[in-house]
């Protein structure tokens, strides 16, 4: 009752100014204080959120330097800054590039020579036999490598004629260019890509591949090999192939060409792997001098080496394949035949029978065996 009398007392009461000084500055000070609090506060969050972006930041940075750090350990970048690829890989998307890439270019030539296959001899009995792709396809992965007898053999002749040997080596063993030789008949066959007379037989100069992996490049008359040329044969063995001198990789001979055959001046010679060479063997590494139908005749200057890799040199004189002998005969029946350059008195020595039609006999057997004899 007391505190309800009062309550009606003050609702009498009327505050005078001097009251009201002290209220509103209590007010004007709360006022104050709620605003600095608020400042305070929101320059808190956006701290807050800075730090939170900063660290964010920071943790993708981390990431993405412990993505890059195996590659930069292992040293795989290349140095234009892209990553590196396997080799294997890599090369073998150049080569199909590039594959695809001459097709297309040869390919579009509406005037490039066909390549026709011929058989040595005057008549060139299959003349139109081989106009098309041969099968040369080979698949590696998902590549697969296509070339015309022609784009194969305008390669090669490119580097023959540039006198890039190693590079026509080269591209002989790769597998569309011996499926190119495997699919003729056998050596007396050839595809041929060159120059031709009026009779479109092969004259001037062109290049031709045989079967059982031989080619030649040089002059031709009248659609026989005739003038200045080189010939290779190239050896490759498998692995069912126990019989066969795997010391052998390349037979070849530049120089003067009659009719198809070696007739001049010329040097034949042997590439050897002497790793493969058997105990106590010998191999004629080069012969130089004058040929007559692929055979030696006059004075021949040879050079040997055994399967130690010595290299020795000979001079010899030769008669359409027999080489003149001298006197004595050892143990074996053999025959001494040639003089060694610094010492007259140690001769090569040879077995009579075989001092018979010594020579170019690749080349001799290729061109008898011309009308399937």
């Amino acid at each position: 009752m007391e505190f309800c009398e009062r309550m009606r007392n003050m609702d009498g009461h009327k505050f005078n100014k001097k009251e009201l000084i002290p209220i509103a500055a209590l007010l004007i000070f709360i006022v104050i204080v709620l605003v600095l609090c608020a400042v305070s506060a929101g320059r808190d969050t956006a701290a807050m959120r800075e730090d939170s972006v900063m660290r964010k930041g920071d943790a993708m940075q981390e990431t993405e330097d412990s993505a890059l750090e195996p590659e930069e350990k292992s040293g795989a970048g290349t140095e234009d800054g892209e990553p590196a690829k396997k080799d294997g890989t890599l090369t073998e998307v150049k080569e199909t590039i590039g594959f695809e890439e001459d097709v297309a270019a040869e390919s579009a030539s509406s005037d490039r020579e066909e390549v026709s296959v011929h058989k040595i001899e005057p008549a060139l009995e299959e003349e139109n036999r081989s106009e098309a792709i041969s099968g040369n396809g080979v698949s590696g992965n998902t590549v697969t490598v296509q070339k015309t007898n022609v784009e194969m053999l305008a390669e090669m002749m490119d580097y023959w004629s540039r006198g890039n040997v190693e590079a026509v080596e080269d591209l002989s063993g790769l597998p569309h260019y011996r499926s190119m030789s495997a699919s003729l008949q056998g050596p007396s066959y050839f595809y041929y890509y060159g120059d031709r007379n009026g009779e479109g037989r092969p004259d001037g100069t062109g290049i031709a591949v045989y079967g059982e992996d031989q080619y030649y490049y040089g002059q031709w008359s009248d659609g026989v090999r005739s003038g200045e040329g080189s010939w290779l044969k190239m050896y490759y063995y498998n692995d069912s192939d126990t019989e066969s001198d795997r010391a052998l990789i390349s037979h070849s001979y530049t120089g003067s060409w009659q009719n198809n055959l070696p007739n001049g001046e010329g040097h034949e010679q042997y590439g050897i792997d002497i790793e493969q060479a058997s105990t106590g063997s010998r191999y004629w590494q080069n012969v130089m001098g004058d040929f007559q139908d692929g055979l030696y005749n006059g004075e021949m200057y040879i050079v040997t080496e055994d399967a130690g890799g010595n290299l020795q040199e000979w001079y010899g004189n030769a008669s359409q394949g027999v080489f003149e002998t001298f006197d004595g005969r050892d143990q074996e029946g053999r025959v001494p035949i040639c003089q060694d350059a610094k010492n007259p008195d140690s001769h090569l020595w040879i077995r009579p029978l075989d001092n018979l039609d010594l020579g170019l006999t690749e080349i001799r057997e290729q061109v008898a065996a011309r009308g399937g004899s």
